[in-house]
Parts: structure tokens; C-alpha cells; sequence
């Protein structure tokens, strides 16, 4: 009984030995997004934001309009000599800047940010304020209106900015120190 057991038993393993392994094919997923209703979407928060920036700068007859490529719209409230350069790629410029609502309601003042410096176009900063502080020459202030997608975007700031909040942006720029005075 024995002999006949371990017999039965060499056969199955032999037989279960001799198939070929088979192999194993990745899985592929493949997923495809549908963006055209977020394009929709997005297209129409940026036309309703340019419509509420198009009311404030008709209720504001104090202030002269200029109007970026971007859709940011802003106006002076300190000019400076036009011979001063703009900041270019790479310079170090002092700033002071206040974040607040498109209504005007506080969320960072200047004195709560302080003086900052930044090295143009290398520092991660919102779309916006890269975009400002290359408009300004020193000595000048400004009041941006920032769109939606070039202020804080989708999410937000994770702190006091809610996603897709178009803000209000005052800008500072104290002075430049060119790319070559870095070195």
C-alpha cells in the first residue's frame, strides 16, 4: 500500500512538473480622460472673472486700466522714472506685497509678508505675482487683478485662500539688483 502511494504520488509530481510554465503579460490599463467638459468649464469661470474685472474697472473712474496678455488687469498707485529697467529673468528685486480679495477684504497683508526677496522667474511663486513684479520698475506700486488660474488655481493655498478665488494683488517693488551685481 505503501509502495503503491509514493508510486501515485511520483506520478502526479512528475506529471505536474512537466507542463510548461506559461508566462505573465503586464496588464495594461489604459485610460483615457475626457478634458473637453473641464476645457468648457474653465473657459467659462475665465469669461465671468473677465466680466467681474470688466464691472470693477468701470466702477473705478479714479484709476487708469492696463490689461496684460494674461487677463490681468492693474493700475498705478506710485509711478517711477521711465528710464528704470524693468526686473529681467534671473535678478534679485526686494518686494512687499498684500494678497486680498477680489472686493477688497484682507488675507495677507504687506506687513504681515514683510519685505521679501526673489529671484525673478527662479522661485516658485504664482503665475501672477511672477507676472507683476516683471511689470514693475523700482520704486513703483501697483494693484493687480488676478484671474483665478494665475492666482492660486484649483486648490488654493491650503491655508486662507480658497481653489479658483481670483484675488487682488498689491505689489511693491522696492529694487533691483541686476544679474550682473550678483555675481
Amino acid at each position: 500500500m505503501r509502495r503503491w502511494l509514493l508510486s501515485m504520488a511520483s506520478i502526479v509530481l512528475l506529471a505536474a512538473c512537466h507542463r510548461q510554465p506559461e508566462p505573465r503579460f503586464p496588464v495594461m490599463h489604459t485610460y483615457h480622460h475626457d478634458y473637453s467638459r473641464s476645457i468648457v468649464f474653465n473657459k467659462a469661470r475665465y469669461l465671468a472673472e473677465q466680466k467681474i474685472f470688466d464691472s470693477i474697472v468701470k466702477a473705478d473712474t479714479a484709476h487708469h486700466y492696463y490689461t496684460t496678455g494674461t487677463g490681468m488687469r492693474y493700475y498705478f498707485l506710485r509711478h517711477a522714472d521711465t528710464t528704470l529697467p524693468h526686473p529681467k529673468p534671473d535678478d534679485l528685486v526686494r518686494v512687499r506685497y498684500g494678497i486680498y480679495y477680489l472686493l477688497g477684504d484682507t488675507i495677507y497683508t504687506p506687513d504681515e509678508l514683510g519685505e521679501k526677496l526673489y529671484r525673478v522667474d527662479k522661485e516658485e511663486y504664482f503665475m501672477g505675482f511672477r507676472e507683476a513684479v516683471k511689470l514693475l520698475r523700482p520704486g513703483e506700486e501697483a494693484v493687480f487683478l488676478v484671474p483665478s488660474y494665475a492666482g492660486y488655481g484649483l486648490l488654493g493655498d491650503g491655508d486662507r485662500i480658497p481653489g479658483n478665488t481670483p484675488l487682488r494683488l498689491y505689489v511693491q517693488l522696492i529694487d533691483i539688483e541686476s544679474k550682473k551685481n550678483n555675481k
